[in-house]
């Protein structure tokens, strides 16, 4: 059969673009099989976003940074999936050493998004303002000071065999030209997931200094707050630990910049050749493409679930979780103080509420006192530091110690857990 080429106004042309959209997917599905999943078969099939991932690539041989004894080269593999550097994780705040940590490590972050989706064990009774939610984290044991997390995944068959199918479509119908575009897809792509595969994707932490108090404290993201209970070690891995893409030389990472170059080859070639191809060709071609685009997409959408696995259980080994809804911000605080204890509550008060009039001061006051008794009671008569108060200082007093009350009761009901 005789199959006429396409004229250069042809709907089909669309197919000669496929290397400029796309990208982001297929950078993130790289992201998740061959640095999470260090998958061992190759993506040998024709991909869709070569042009973005050949700068994804590029993003990380410039990432390059001095990884402590490490004799190789390590690189930032957050850089293949962020256009972007990553801004890092929430403030931490330290109950017992007094540590503040202003910017923590992505996998601060990642945890308080975790604890987002976690269900609520219960809810404070009284006045509701902007609400608050607490999730208490007990980290049993910390990870390694390094470890090399693996993510399983499964191997990306089905694009492999459109590829294929495809190719072997265009031999039998003659399209040379499409079929050298196919199999130049499939070798670049499968190029780049080779080169992914030869990083070693390294979490590690910094040790803790002998003697070093417990490393309890909490995470503040806006109105998310997430208590970290466990040793230093095993708090700093959520504080201060962080990925690196290891290679054994400059060389092997310097592979990556090739497999870069070859991205944009392989688009500006699909770029002037594919129209010259016929019109099955091309269909074929936009099959492999779509195909393979499905599957990226499959794996773009699960890359912040596949990371929060790697985190939470890897690293972290799954530990236990509570959350708690909070009315307002003096409710929280002094939740707070109660789960952490720590010696120095008012001034953690002052840090958490820097309100500063007489009343609030007072307040604080009467809650770092009261919160040391075995059962502290907000109820009942204003203390002595409230005597001089006018009405209007009195009506908020009361009601200040109402919240903390709302604390205390919510503590009550789910000490045993706690």
């Amino acid at each position: 059969m005789n199959y006429q080429q396409l004229p250069l106004n042809t709907p089909f042309l669309t197919a000669a673009f496929s290397g400029f959209v796309g990208g982001d997917a297929a950078a993130s599905a790289h992201a998740v099989s061959y640095l999470y999943g260090r998958r061992n078969v190759p993506s040998l099939y024709n991909s869709p976003g070569s042009y973005g991932v050949a700068k994804r690539l590029a993003a990380v041989v410039r990432s390059q940074f001095w990884d402590g004894l490490h004799g190789g080269a390590s690189a930032d593999p957050n850089a293949l999936t962020q256009n972007t550097p990553s801004p890092g994780g929430p403030k931490f705040v330290a109950s017992f050493s007094g540590t503040t940590i202003a910017q923590t490590s992505e996998l601060a972050q990642v945890l308080v998004d975790h604890c987002k989706k976690q269900p609520v064990d219960s809810i404070s009774q009284g006045r509701i303002t902007t609400p608050y939610a607490v999730t208490v984290t007990d980290i049993h044991r910390p990870c390694a000071s390094e470890v090399h997390p693996t993510l399983k995944v499964a191997a990306p068959f089905l694009p492999i065999l459109a590829s294929i199918g495809a190719s072997a479509g265009c031999a039998v119908i003659g399209d040379w030209a499409i079929l050298l575009m196919i199999v130049l897809g499939m070798i670049c792509n499968a190029g780049t997931s080779t080169v992914l595969r030869s990083g070693d994707l390294t979490f590690t932490r910094p040790n803790s200094t002998p003697g070093a108090p417990a490393g309890d404290g909490f995470l503040e993201a806006g109105n998310e707050f997430v208590v970290l209970r466990g040793s230093d070690d095993a708090v700093s891995t959520v504080t201060r630990g962080y990925f690196s893409l290891r290679f054994k030389d400059e060389n092997a990472l310097g592979c990556l910049a090739t497999a870069a170059t070859l991205c944009t080859i392989q688009c500006l070639a699909q770029l002037l050749i594919v129209p010259q191809g016929t019109v099955l060709g091309q269909v074929l071609f936009l099959f492999s493409i779509a195909v393979a685009w499905l599957y990226h997409s499959h794996l773009a959408s699960v890359e912040k679930e596949a990371k929060a696995k790697v985190v939470v259980e890897d690293l972290l080994d799954s530990p236990s979780m509570r959350r708690y809804n909070l009315g307002t911000r003096t409710t929280m605080a002094v939740f707070l103080m109660q789960v952490l204890k720590p010696t120095n509550i008012e001034e953690q008060l002052a840090a958490l509420i820097p309100n500063n009039t007489r009343v609030w001061q007072a307040w604080k006051k009467t809650v770092a006192r009261r919160l040391r008794d075995e059962k502290p009671f907000f109820g009942g008569a204003l203390p002595a530091e409230a005597s001089d108060f006018n009405a209007e200082e009195s009506v908020l007093m009361r009601t200040l110690l109402n919240d903390a009350q709302a604390a205390v009761n919510v503590y009550a009901t789910t000490h045993a857990r706690l």
